[in-house]
């Protein structure tokens, strides 16, 4: 703890007051002080820097002889105009620096877009370089005036740059939001959901069964009373499937007519699969080598969108 201490700084003193004296006066004004040692000009230490007022008015040749630590360079520093100039220069410079805007680029779908954005902005004051404002004011103030051209815009900050994405409406795929329920179209085990709007009455690991439903669109508010809502999203659920392959013996060895089937039941399997599902699990339930063809037998769990027909 001294030693921690003398890093962020205190004060040396050395004086030629006798020890008693010394103690006493520590005792009286509850003082801290460190490492109190002899020397020829009578008695040296060290104490903390918020106790040098005190300890310079009551002991009368008392001598600073210097601060360690942080404060000391700090203290000495400041005895240097030219230095604490130069340390609120660069200060200032940082600030101005960091809140200045030096750029501004854009990726978009046109670049006569590109060029509307860029004509918009000057004339709302935005040229760099600029002060940094309000980004987030800058970007409605910006969707307001180009509402007929673009669909979607995002403004994000880089450093000393400001970056816009944007969407034509030309260009843009708007889907039209529903108020239709998510229904399960097979029976499954809720595994997560994929939902932007609705309310869920099921949880994930919840078991559900085809014409459960899912997501309602009904939301009872603080009122008891029952508020309409858009539904949009998927909810992906594990669901199960047996599939039987067989062929006809063929001169190549056993374990290649294995993985000739085992691929032919993965294809099989996952035909009817969409963006995003998979084959969760495989297990091989029978193997059967009969007269003239060989067969096999296996369960597969799915991870699926119940909520969509295929």
């Amino acid at each position: 703890m001294k030693h921690n201490k003398k890093i962020l700084g205190m004060d040396e003193w050395e004086s030629g007051i006798d020890s008693k004296r010394l103690y006493q006066l520590v005792k009286r004004h509850d003082w801290s002080i460190y490492e109190l040692h002899s020397t020829r000009c009578g008695i040296r230490f060290f104490a903390p820097v918020y106790e040098r007022k005190q300890i310079a008015h009551s002991i009368e040749d008392v001598r600073l002889i210097k601060t360690t630590g942080m404060l000391g360079f700090l203290f000495r520093q400041m005895k240097r105009p030219t230095r604490i100039l130069c340390v609120v220069l660069s200060a200032l410079l940082w600030f101005l620096l960091s809140n200045t805007v030096f750029e501004i680029t854009m990726s978009g779908d046109k670049e006569e877009s590109k060029q509307l954005i860029q004509k918009t902005l000057q004339e709302m004051g935005y040229q760099p370089p600029f002060f940094d404002s309000d980004m987030e004011q800058m970007k409605l103030d910006l969707k307001k005036r180009l509402e007929n051209d673009i669909a979607w815009m995002e403004v994000s900050k880089n450093g000393s740059r400001y970056h816009i994405q944007f969407t034509t409406k030309e260009f843009a795929t708007i889907t039209p939001l529903k108020r239709n329920q998510l229904i399960a179209q097979k029976d499954g085990v809720i595994e997560h959901f994929e939902l932007q709007h609705g309310n869920k009455l099921v949880a994930i690991n919840d078991y559900v069964h085809a014409g459960d439903v899912l997501v309602d669109n009904l939301l009872l508010d603080s009122s008891n009373k029952e508020q309409k809502l858009y539904v949009k999203g998927r909810v992906y659920a594990y669901t199960w499937k047996e599939v039987h392959v067989e062929m006809e013996k063929n001169p190549i060895a056993k374990p290649f007519q294995f993985f000739q089937l085992l691929f032919t039941a993965r294809r099989e399997a996952s035909e009817n699969l969409r963006e995003g599902e998979r084959i969760y699990k495989e297990n091989i339930l029978q193997f059967k080598d009969n007269t003239g063809t060989i067969s096999m037998d296996i369960h597969y769990t799915l991870l699926e969108d119940i909520t969509t027909p295929k």
